[in-house]
């Protein structure tokens, strides 16, 4: 291509400082290296990481930066090494990799690869310790290893999977973290046997794909436990907005707001602590005549975890971690729960490896044995990313797609 091997200039949203509104800015983008591609992003989306570390409170604050790592994009360049992409070729970032060389991406029972396992304090690229990314020969800092919030990125070609050119990428650009992340630790992890009962606890995005694996694997009653109603109820279009140029009639910005019920997910039945005397775990097993056959924990919040462990039936039940705990938290239980045969599992993106098994999984969107468009409730221009962390924070939708060429 016309731009390989040259420094590329291109938007970028810019997160100068903590909890601030990010800025459209013109970036340079550095050729890839060894090991390396450059991408152009298409479409990516919005997780809730991004604002986490956005935020910085409690992490290591690293600005100015380019947050984003769920997204869709087409191959520009290669640096020297890459064999198994070219450009041209679709693709899905990923913010944790396979090297395809270490002793884990050799493992059949692990994806935690060692040279490519996330990192969210190194702003760096890995080969050479130097930012791909630049302004007025300034560096600005990359983000796990992606940083889909600019037109055009640099990654380690291990952080990048090979996709059916055929896929919409403003579809599976969300398969890239989240979904997969509670669809694997589900489908990989919990493995529900079919007919099974399943528990899932927290009906965020990945808890919502959680239940989204247990439906696929035919579980009978799939169990939501939320704080939040609301998640359960029908999904409803409760907003609207539309800015229409008055000179073209051409539609400069939308997104459309609806609440996508816990339901249309494969929820069965809906369980609020909040409107329960007892512990929450011995509510589903006075449910599910001694507590349900698998459970999958999507909140980080240590009382949850611990709730999703003593839920699941003594003598087969499994028990799957999936949410991030605070980093002083301690896991507190019975060792009899262990003892009498119940089994507690973490997981990290699904238990899938990124370049050999995401592309099964949007295979499995292809077939329509997956079904991907219920994720999304919000579609802005890269012009409004700010809009989509503003929807973020108030709790509203579930995934918005950021279309980087509006």
């Amino acid at each position: 291509m016309a731009t390989a091997g040259k420094v590329i200039k291109c938007k970028a949203a810019v997160a100068w400082e903590a909890a601030k509104p990010l800025v459209i800015e013109e970036v340079e983008v550095a050729p890839p290296q060894a090991m390396e591609v450059r991408v152009k992003i298409l479409f990516t989306s919005l997780c809730h990481t991004d604002v986490y570390f956005w935020e910085a409170k409690g992490q290591t604050p690293v600005f100015p930066r380019i947050f984003g790592h769920e997204a869709g994009g087409i191959v520009e360049s290669v640096g020297e090494g890459v064999t198994d992409l070219a450009p041209g070729d679709h693709v899905l970032p990923v913010f944790t990799g396979e090297c395809k060389e270490c002793a884990h991406c050799k493992s059949a029972e692990s994806n935690m690869c060692d040279l490519l396992r996330i990192n969210t304090d190194r702003g760096v690229m890995i080969g050479d310790g130097k930012s791909r990314f630049s302004i007025n020969g300034k560096p600005i800092y990359h983000f796990v290893g992606t940083s889909t919030f600019s037109e055009y990125t640099v990654m380690h070609v291990g952080c990048v999977a090979k996709i059916n050119p055929a896929a919409p990428l403003d579809k599976v650009c969300v398969l890239s973290c989240g979904i997969s992340t509670g669809l694997g630790a589900t489908i990989n992890v919990a493995k529900p046997p079919k007919g099974s009962t399943v528990a899932i606890f927290g009906l965020g995005a990945v808890g919502l794909a959680a239940a989204e694996g247990a439906r696929i694997a035919g579980a009978s009653r799939i169990i939501g436990i939320d704080l939040n109603a609301n998640r359960f109820e029908e999904g409803k279009i409760l907003l609207i907005y539309q800015i229409i140029s008055l000179f073209d009639g051409l539609l400069k910005s939308s997104y459309i707001f609806c609440i996508s019920s816990a339901r249309k997910f494969g929820c069965t039945e809906f369980v609020n602590p909040k409107d329960h005397d007892k512990p929450v775990q011995q509510v589903l097993a006075e449910m599910t005549n001694g507590g349900v056959d698998r459970s999958v924990e999507c909140t980080g919040n240590i009382n949850a975890m611990i709730q999703a462990f003593e839920c699941v039936h003594d003598g087969w039940g499994v028990a799957v971690l999936v949410g991030v705990p605070h980093k002083d938290a301690e896991f507190k239980t019975h060792p009899m729960n262990f003892l009498n045969e119940r089994t507690l599992k973490g997981t990290f993106f699904g238990n899938y490896k990124p370049r050999t098994d995401l592309p099964n999984v949007v295979e499995l969107y292809m077939k329509k044995e997956l079904e991907v468009e219920k994720f999304i409730t919000h579609s802005v221009p890269f012009s409004e990313i700010n809009t989509a962390f503003d929807l973020m924070h108030k709790g509203e939708g579930i995934r918005c797609i950021i279309r980087m060429e509006n």
